[in-house]
């Protein structure tokens, strides 16, 4: 879209009126058909112009300029009737990775429809092993609220239901996520309650449940966070004796610290401090490299403080693609060698399919079958245990939506 159509645009949405306007902008004249819009535009503080005083209106709008525009709309909310008030909200929406890239909270929406929204997502999945009787096909859907409290301060409640096709009975149903976060100006948030944690890039616990408190100072580039409560799901957090018990209610302290010396590479560090007897804290490293556009190369070493080399996990991989559920016929591909050692800290991880004492390949493909609707394909390959003896193969395929 040219900047002129854009311009006349957000004047009809914004009912700007100021009929004699000076025009800031010396390649807009008097006689070019978007002058007025133009100029009523400018001196409301909607549109800028370049350094130079030019407005360039024959140019495409880019998607930064016009997420400029709608963030001085958002603020316009109050002046504008219903209709304009929804093709607002309906911008800032489109254009919401935008808006915060600029500083512009999406909360600032949220606040203009009611202080509240809601997403969601809902999946259909088949898990398969060289053994078909341990084969399943379960589905899962999960509803999230999230209520703006103030300013600074969010609550957020989820509620999930979940079941293996033919089993008797209703889904199991469970409010899974409650916690609030705050903000404490634009550089430390701290979230209490039950929520997701990723600890270093997800070999050992990524996206799991955790009840207690996250606190996290800095912004992308470099930050640093502390989590403090218990973990409450996957196995193999507790390393009793040598055995393998469930994670709930193991107690730790984990410390991160994450750092982006370039737009392309990432580098994440943490160290966990269990708090309980007979479980054995834990540290591990990971680091991601885009190559390109598409190309991604990274690993992640992670170990127990005091099982020696049985207490190692690690893995190390290539992946291709530009695979986006928003987006329609994005694509990627992933390889990854992997090797657990029987007691390393791996407790809810990204390798779901993996088994502790085990090394292979872990294979997955993504593909955006409809916007918000993605196809994905997981699979072991060359599984071997410690001895090189070879071990039953496991797959997995689902189709996810998000709303």
């Amino acid at each position: 879209m040219k900047k002129h159509l854009a311009v006349l645009a957000a004047t009809a949405v914004l009912g700007v009126t100021s009929a004699f306007a000076a025009n800031p902008f010396s390649d807009v004249t008097p006689q070019d058909w978007a002058y007025q819009a133009v100029a009523q535009l400018a001196a409301q503080g909607v549109v800028n112009g370049y350094p130079d005083g030019t407005f360039k209106g024959q140019n495409n709008i880019t998607r930064y300029e016009m997420a400029q525009m709608v963030a001085k709309a958002l603020v316009r909310q109050d002046r504008v009737d219903a209709e304009q008030n929804a093709i607002i909200n309906r911008l800032a929406n489109e254009f919401s990775a935008e808006l915060n890239n600029l500083g512009v909270r999406v909360a600032t929406l949220e606040n203009k429809v009611g202080n509240f929204k809601f997403t969601g997502d809902a999946r259909l999945r088949y898990t398969g092993t060289e053994d078909a009787r341990k084969s399943k096909f379960d589905y899962r859907g999960r509803v999230n609220f999230e209520a703006t409290v103030n300013d600074n301060t969010k609550a957020v409640v989820r509620l999930m239901g979940s079941k293996e096709f033919g089993e008797k009975g209703n889904p199991d149903t469970a409010i899974d996520r409650v916690y609030v976060q705050h903000n404490f100006g634009k550089y430390a948030t701290v979230a209490a309650g039950r929520q997701d944690l990723t600890v270093g890039n997800g070999l050992a616990f990524d996206g799991g449940t955790f009840e207690g408190v996250v606190a996290t100072a800095g912004k992308d580039k470099l930050n640093a966070s502390v989590a403090y409560g218990y973990l409450q799901s996957g196995t193999y957090g507790k390393l009793e004796l040598g055995k393998a018990t469930r994670a709930e209610n193991s107690q730790v302290t984990v410390y991160q610290l994450n750092t982006m010396p370039t737009e392309k590479l990432a580098v994440k560090g943490f160290y966990a401090d269990a708090h309980e007897k007979n479980v054995h804290n834990a540290y591990g490293a990971s680091l991601d490299l885009k190559l390109g556009n598409k190309v991604w190369a990274g690993g992640e070493y992670v170990k127990t403080e005091t099982q020696g080399a049985n207490g190692e996990a690690w893995t190390a991989g290539l992946g291709y693609g530009n695979y986006n559920m928003a987006k329609q016929g994005t694509w990627s591909v992933k390889g990854q060698y992997y090797n657990i050692k029987k007691d390393a800290p791996v407790i809810d991880s990204a390798l779901g399919l993996a088994t502790k004492g085990n090394k292979g390949v872990y294979a997955t493909a993504k593909y955006a079958v409809a916007k918000n609707v993605g196809l994905a394909a997981t699979a072991t390959i060359d599984t071997k245990d410690q001895a090189n003896k070879a071990q039953a193969e496991s797959y997995r395929a689902e189709l996810n939506y998000k709303f």
